[in-house]
């Protein structure tokens, strides 16, 4: 149930980002918003909020001395290592052009998915962590 509370909770953030870039932009002229493809790109807050967790589980687990799997511990620090090094660059290889901008959706959602896999990943951990 967990994952799937993180997952509602991270489409709602999603939703309401995006509500607050289409209201505070003033469109171009001609143009019913300025809403771009780039405003569709949620993989990195994803990571963020999934590390940030992780951490928070990792500590309030150790302030109380929960006693923590090994292999718990290993699996939440891989993810952590994996969404903050090695995915920034595979997404930019993969989904960047060399402009800096994203080259397509199917990239948006490429993107998006592996963000997903980590906050998943970090939920997942922080339930064995703290449930």
């Amino acid at each position: 149930m967990a994952w799937l509370i993180s997952l509602m909770l991270a489409v709602g953030v999603s939703g309401a980002q995006t509500w607050l870039k289409l209201v505070s932009r003033e469109p171009p002229p001609g143009k019913k918003h300025a809403l771009t493809i780039d405003d569709a790109v949620f993989w990195i807050d994803w990571t963020v909020a999934a590390v940030v967790a992780l951490c928070g589980s990792l500590i309030a687990a150790s302030l109380e001395h929960k006693p923590i799997a090994t292999m718990t511990v290993v699996v939440a620090l891989g993810a952590i290592l994996v969404g903050m090094t090695i995915m920034p660059f595979g997404v930019r290889l993969i989904c960047y052009d060399g402009s800096g901008g994203i080259k397509g959706w199917v990239h948006v959602v490429c993107a998006n998915a592996f963000g997903l896999i980590v906050l998943m990943s970090a939920v997942a951990a922080g339930v064995k962590i703290y449930g």
